[in-house]
């Protein structure tokens, strides 16, 4: 019993990491793309993080956790590699803040539709209140958010008519690499291994594979019914998906728009903090700039008015969260020294993360 409590608390970790604000871009996605395409990144990149999550607890396994990935980083590949990592992983946690105040700002149209941008100001001074107090974790934040998200796919899901489901295209060839960021980003849960790998070693026998792949599978499959939800749902697809559901009765949208708003808030407080403790710890700045950098950066990205919803989650994918990918499955290879499979599937899987960072660079920076 106390093997499958473990089993199953280490799965729900993961799954409450992974589960977050990346599915409301998943809906016109899988419009642009195709319903093919969009299900194959799922099940193709669903598969690569898997293998790369398990390689990644093989390597704590191995160095008994004592250094986490940017130690692993600075220890293994060295300083000219973790620079970068730490500008991958600081880049992305500010990305991810980012999307959330664009969310907050779509989450409050159906409750205060005159809000704007003082609604989304507003947000983040509440959100960004804790920063003030002297709170060291923020474990039940994360678990309520996951929650949370899981109520808005059921609310989305039970609620909609799938008979409307249909004339969606299989393949656009002209927007075929269009999902890769955003579904990486939508995966992405690597920062769940090391509490997974502490509670597995505080009693549970079960295979940690076995945990990782269910996790993962179940983040995907509640994608997949939030998708055919919101397909059920409006024939509008939006880049936020959520102002495009105008629609929908003014009861379903409020109720929505107050589930997001909690949802994203118990998730930007606890990522706010670790942007703050990475700033602090990994790069030695002082207190008071690292609390500046947290408190104003977001904010101010998102009123220069470069970052689209859909833009910041190309970029928190393609680029930074492909980049932390990458370091993960360098730092896996230096310190197993896999056998010639395993090693070729991860020069695979660090070719195919550099050439979507490469390509994601292109289409929203470049082009």
């Amino acid at each position: 019993m106390r093997d499958w409590k473990s089993f199953l608390g280490a799965t729900g970790i993961l799954v409450a990491t992974t589960i977050g604000a990346g599915m409301f871009s998943l809906p016109y996605l899988f419009g642009k793309s195709g319903w093919l395409a969009g299900i194959f990144y799922l099940l193709a990149l669903g598969g690569m993080v898997t293998f790369a999550h398990y390689l990644y607890w093989l390597a704590l396994e191995r160095v008994n956790e004592k250094q986490r990935l940017l130690g692993l980083v600075k220890a293994h590949l060295g300083a000219l590699a973790f620079y970068p990592a730490i500008l991958s992983i600081l880049g992305g946690l500010t990305l991810v803040l980012v999307i959330y105040l664009i969310l907050a700002g779509q989450f409050l149209k159906p409750i205060l539709s005159a809000a704007g941008a003082s609604g989304i100001f507003g947000f983040w001074a509440l959100a960004s209140l804790p920063l003030f107090l002297r709170i060291r974790r923020f474990a039940i934040a994360e678990s309520l958010g996951a929650i949370l998200m899981a109520g808005i796919v059921f609310l989305v899901f039970f609620t909609s008519d799938l008979r409307r489901v249909s004339g969606l295209a299989t393949v656009h060839l002209e927007n075929l690499f269009l999902p890769f960021g955003a579904i990486l980003f939508s995966l992405t849960g690597w920062t769940a291994i090391e509490p997974m790998f502490e509670l597995r070693n505080k009693g549970g026998l079960w295979k940690p594979f076995s945990a990782l792949a269910l996790g993962t599978f179940i983040s995907a499959f509640a994608y997949i019914l939030f998708i055919l939800g919101i397909f059920g749902s409006t024939n509008a697809m939006a880049p936020d998906t959520i102002s495009g559901l105008g629609d929908w009765p003014a009861w379903k949208l409020q109720l929505l728009g107050w589930l997001g708003l909690f949802a994203i808030w118990t998730s930007y407080v606890p990522i706010a903090r670790e942007l703050k403790n990475s700033l602090e710890s990994d790069l030695r700045v002082p207190a008071s700039w690292s609390f500046g950098v947290v408190l104003f950066l977001p904010l101010i990205l998102v009123f220069s008015g470069f970052f689209s919803f859909l833009g910041a989650i190309g970029l928190a994918g393609g680029i930074f969260l492909a980049l932390q990918y990458v370091f993960i499955a360098l730092v896996s290879k230096k310190i197993l020294g896999p056998s010639p499979v395993k090693k070729f599937l991860l020069n695979i899987l660090v070719a195919v993360f550099l050439l979507a960072a490469v390509y994601e660079f292109y289409y929203f920076v470049v082009r």
